[in-house]
């Protein structure tokens, strides 16, 4: 049973509601369907009565990914609300977001919303739930009025509201992706957001094993962040294990992420370097003065001395010496804050030439972070660019919020 069975509508079968059968969706402002994939990921049947959406790059991918789909095209021109359960609405966010001039929400591309609320008005066959999305800045003082006018025109179609912001990083996915969801449910019904949920990934979980050259920044290109004024430009390399919010905008210039290069070949460790995700041996050529890092173990004892009876703690900033002979165990392999000697016998097993690298993040990185599975993201790669697939994770839905949110509503 779910809340679509109780309902209350003269025209709807109660009979038939009570025999399983697919949820009818209809999205408007589809994008690449990232409401769809929430209701696959939960493995919840369900029937797409159409979506909205003029993007033509934008259709290419959904279609490639969940099959040809009855396309309404322009929600200014559409008629009506076809007949289904969930309708949902990520109306356009280019004129509330700080990235954008913030014209807000009269006769704008973020005025489209008022187009949602006219479909609400002359549709005679009210879908039983409505699911928005969209940037914070909805919800700040600057909008909040407006707002507030939109939600207590829905109040009087029928709908009882429920309105929070929800980060993505306190609901399993590495991206510190803030949005405010709205649900809002057709009769006097209760609905309670998620909870949060502890984050157990991180940005290097994400992470491809290998990446082509031509996603690696030069020289000029680091030296450019380093030095640039704009803190934005700065917040480019991902340091905490948690990615920054992706953007539409990202086509330009990509998130980067700090990796490693063993032995001048592109074989990356997978790790993630800055505060959290600390290099896996000594670090010779990151330039500055940054402090050589080795990856935090603990308590180490080398592999090859594991008859020794020296255990040395690591902390930040340390390094090690993991060159000693076998049975060499009088002296300390850690040191705090400094590099060991650099000899010609550590520096093949020490130092070995690897340094970091900066390079930006992939598409199939982005998607990933979108909580999009590898394989839809293979299908719309096959129709579309990368500068488009970067587009679509910067306007897409996070997949696992999404999914939460309907389990609220779906048991």
């Amino acid at each position: 049973m779910d809340i679509f069975d109780f309902i209350e509508d003269k025209h709807y079968d109660y009979e038939k509601a009570l025999k399983h059968r697919p949820i009818k969706l209809f999205e408007a402002f589809a994008g690449i369907g990232c409401q769809a994939m929430a209701l696959n990921k939960l493995q919840i049947p369900y029937e797409s009565v159409g979506i909205s959406e003029i993007d033509k790059y934008a259709i290419l991918s959904y279609n490639a990914i969940h099959g040809e789909t009855k396309n309404y095209g322009d929600i200014c021109k559409m008629k009506e609300i076809p007949k289904c359960d969930i309708f949902t609405w990520s109306f356009p966010c280019t004129d509330l977001s700080k990235a954008g001039k913030q014209a807000g929400l009269t006769d704008t591309r973020s005025g489209l919303v008022y187009e949602v609320l006219r479909l609400l008005q002359v549709t005679t066959h009210k879908p039983k739930v409505l699911i928005m999305e969209n940037v914070v800045d909805l919800v700040q003082v600057k909008f909040m009025a407006e707002f507030y006018e939109i939600q207590k025109e829905i109040a009087a179609l029928g709908y009882t509201n429920y309105t929070q912001t929800i980060n993505a990083k306190h609901h399993g996915v590495a991206q510190n992706r803030d949005r405010v969801f709205m649900v809002s449910i057709l009769g006097d019904y209760r609905y309670e957001f998620p909870p949060r949920i502890k984050l157990e990934k991180r940005l290097k979980d994400y992470l491809e094993d290998n990446v082509v050259e031509k996603y690696y920044l030069s020289e000029k290109q680091i030296k450019g962040i380093q030095n640039s004024t704009f803190e934005t430009t700065k917040r480019r390399i991902q340091e905490n294990g948690v990615c920054d919010t992706l953007c539409a905008r990202d086509y330009k210039d990509p998130k980067c992420v700090q990796v490693a290069q063993l032995d001048g070949k592109h074989e990356q460790t997978g790790r993630v370097y800055g505060s959290e995700g600390l290099s896996p041996t000594i670090n010779t050529c990151g330039g500055g003065n940054r402090e050589p890092k080795i990856l935090d173990i603990g308590n180490y004892s080398p592999s090859n001395h594991s008859a020794s009876k020296i255990v040395d703690k690591f902390e930040d900033g340390d390094c090690a010496d993991i060159s000693f002979p076998n049975g060499y165990n009088k002296a300390n392999r850690v040191n705090k804050g400094f590099a060991p000697a650099i000899t010609g016998t550590t520096v093949k097993s020490l130092v070995a030439k690897t340094q970091l690298r900066i390079r930006k993040l992939t598409p199939l990185e982005c998607w990933r972070l979108m909580g999009i599975d590898d394989e839809d993201f293979y299908k719309a790669q096959k129709v579309v660019s990368n500068s488009q697939l970067y587009k679509q994770a910067g306007n897409g839905i996070v997949v696992d919020v999404f999914a939460q949110i309907l389990k609220g509503l779906i048991q």
